[in-house]
This record gives structure tokens, C-alpha cells and sequence, in this order.
């Protein structure tokens, strides 16, 4: 009994000196943990928190619960290098994702590293591979049942992936439209899509941001100015418009060309739209979740209706317009539904929110823009 409990204490020391000198490292190297190594602080389950639990030392994917399922950093990034281990334990596919925002399918607004237990090739759903968007430049992946060493830079445009020492991926993200679009800051996130697998040592070293935005609701409702009989309200970044018909401008008026983001909840049957370009050639993308309708969400108006419907009443749904003067393109959820090379000038005006349900509520929210450079 004696020396087991002499060897206990030792193993104790040594794991104990060991995560120390590893800290200590990675803290010289500007990094920081993401992860405590004792429970899931700094970290919030989305869906089922039996989803995941702390197994060994490391953050333990149990399979549990229905999808979407993941584990959501306490921040969000936008440019970063990501170290972590992971193992996955028998069959399992899942990930770990970056750039996602809480709302929305992540893998397709941010991206996701694709996780396997086997060594084969799949394409853009290969063990290593950005899901669906890059497969990667080898197999790098070790058996399931053993530990693999990943690390992700994401400084914009540049993307590398290194996994178990070995480059699979080098991209220039603004030169390749799988990624062109994408969310260029958000959480981090593990995926559980109902399989198991451990994650452990996740360090973090932040890096500049890039991006530059313009907030449209920062300045509350004396940012806007209203027409018809909707009452509209800003609170926490959440324009709601309800009651009868009408419509909320900025005081400020915008050019092309120019990226506008914002999310859009409904209520069951509701209508509305996001507008742009002032005077006669105005602009509107649809906001109408019906899939039977002439234009429906993310159609612009009477010019080029949607080809699919991406999103649901009572859910918040992203869309992004891209206006490049006679040349618009809109993505609801991160895919494409509409576009058109034909609006006649002037490109630029305020921007509008609408609400057109009688006795309905619609909620805007982070609405943002930003002015895009050549080649963009």
C-alpha cells in the first residue's frame, strides 16, 4: 500500500509539472488555454448539455442529444492560431469549429475542420478537410484511439492547417469562393453530431483584427428615421418593427460597392424586407418565409426571386446583400439564393427595414455594413 501510494503521488507530480511546464510554454509563446483542464468553464453547450462532459483530463464528446449540437467558446475571434489535440474514440465524424455565430448553420457561415476516425478520402468531406468548402492536401489523421495534434492559423486571407506536423491546407480565402463570404469573426466551437471523441490542450494566441464595419443600429432610433404607422424600437442591437405597415431608413446614405449583414427573425406568416439604393432604384430583398410565394426570402423584388428558401419564421436567419452597383448578389444562411446584373443607378441611398404584416412583429438584428475593396 505504501508504494502504491508513493507511486500516486509521484504520477500526481509529474502530470501536475508537466501541464505546468506546458502553460508556461505556451503562455511565452503568447498563447492561452481555452480549456482549464478540470471542467467546462468559459465554455456554454448549445443544445443538450450532456452533450459533452470532462473525461480524463479533457473535454469528452458523449454522442448525446439531437443535432446542432456544440460547445461554444465564451469569445469571439477573428484572426488566431488554434492549437488542440483530439481523439476520436471507434466511428466518429464531427469537428471543431471557428467563425461561427450562435445562431444558423456554422458550418457553412464559418468553417469547420472535419474530424474522422478513418484514414480515407473523401473530397471536401475527407478526414482534415474544410467541410465542403477544401479537401485536404493529404490524409494526415492518425487511427481513431490515439491522439492527434491540429493547429489552425486564420489571419486574413490566410488559411493554414497543420495536423499531426504535416501541412493540408494553404489557402488564400479571398481568392477562393468557397470561403469569399464566409463570417470572418466568431466563436470557436467542438461539434457533436452523435459520435465520441476526446479534445484536450486548446491554446489560443490572438492576432490583429482586420475587419471594419459600420454598425447601422449603434446610434438607436435617432439613427433612423421612420415612414408609415410600424412602431420601431431599437434595443440591444435588435431593431423590432410591429403593428401596421411601414418602414425604418438610416439617416445615413451608403454607395456601392458594399457588403450589408443582418439577421432577420419573423413571426409565423410575417413579411418584410431590408432596402437599399435611394430614389427610383430602390432595392428590395424579401423577407417571407413562404416557399410557394413569388418572392420569397432573399428574392429581390420583382427583379430576381430566390431559387430555394433557407430559412423559417421565429428563427433568426442571416442575410447578406453584396452590392456592386448594377451587379447584386444576396445569401440567406450562407448560400446564395438570388442575384441580378441589371439595377439601374443611382447605387446609393439609405438603407430600410420593413415591417408589412398587419398586427405582425419582425426583428433586425446587428445590422452592419462595410465597403468593399477591388477584386471583392
Amino acid at each position: 500500500m505504501m508504494q502504491r501510494s508513493v507511486r500516486l503521488t509521484f504520477l500526481w507530480v509529474v502530470c501536475v509539472v508537466c501541464c505546468a511546464s506546458r502553460l508556461n510554454t505556451a503562455a511565452e509563446e503568447g498563447f492561452v488555454s481555452l480549456f482549464n483542464g478540470r471542467d467546462l468553464q468559459g465554455w456554454t453547450a448549445v443544445g443538450p448539455p450532456e452533450a459533452f462532459t470532462v473525461k480524463e483530463a479533457a473535454i469528452y464528446s458523449t454522442g448525446a442529444g439531437p443535432y446542432p449540437s456544440w460547445l461554444c467558446s465564451e469569445m469571439e475571434y477573428e484572426n488566431f492560431v488554434l492549437r488542440f489535440e483530439y481523439k476520436t474514440d471507434g466511428w466518429y465524424e464531427g469537428g471543431v469549429l471557428w467563425h461561427v455565430p450562435m445562431d444558423g448553420p456554422g458550418s457553412k457561415l464559418g468553417c469547420k475542420i472535419h474530424l474522422r476516425h478513418d484514414q480515407k478520402a473523401y473530397g471536401l468531406r475527407s478526414p482534415g478537410a474544410i467541410y465542403d468548402a477544401a479537401a485536404p492536401d493529404s490524409i494526415a489523421n492518425l487511427p481513431s484511439g490515439q491522439w492527434n495534434r491540429c493547429e489552425i492559423e486564420c489571419n486574413w486571407p490566410r488559411l493554414r492547417v497543420t495536423l499531426n506536423e504535416r501541412l493540408i491546407h494553404d489557402i488564400d480565402m479571398d481568392k477562393d469562393e468557397a470561403f469569399a463570404n464566409r463570417l470572418r469573426r466568431g466563436f470557436i466551437g467542438i461539434q457533436n453530431i452523435g459520435c465520441r471523441a476526446s479534445f484536450r490542450r486548446l491554446d489560443i494566441r490572438v492576432l490583429p483584427d482586420q475587419e471594419q464595419w459600420t454598425s447601422l443600429f449603434a446610434s438607436g432610433m435617432e439613427g433612423l428615421r421612420t415612414e408609415g404607422n410600424a412602431d420601431w424600437q431599437v434595443q440591444d442591437n435588435v431593431l423590432t418593427g410591429q403593428g401596421s405597415d411601414g418602414m425604418a431608413f438610416t439617416q445615413e446614405a451608403f454607395a456601392a460597392p458594399f457588403e450589408l449583414q443582418v439577421w432577420v427573425k419573423t413571426c409565423v406568416n410575417g413579411n418584410g424586407g431590408v432596402l437599399f439604393n435611394g430614389g427610383p432604384g430602390r432595392v428590395e430583398v424579401q423577407c417571407f418565409n413562404a416557399p410557394d410565394s413569388t418572392n420569397p426570402t432573399g428574392s429581390l423584388y420583382g427583379i430576381s426571386p430566390a431559387q430555394r428558401v433557407l430559412s423559417q419564421d421565429q428563427a433568426w436567419f442571416l442575410m447578406q446583400i453584396f452590392n456592386r452597383g448594377s451587379h447584386a448578389t444576396v445569401l440567406v444562411n450562407g448560400e446564395e439564393v438570388s442575384q441580378t446584373q441589371a439595377l439601374k443607378p443611382p447605387y446609393k441611398g439609405s438603407i430600410g427595414f420593413q415591417q408589412h404584416t398587419p398586427g405582425g412583429i419582425i426583428h433586425y438584428r446587428g445590422a452592419r455594413i462595410r465597403t468593399l475593396g477591388t477584386g471583392q
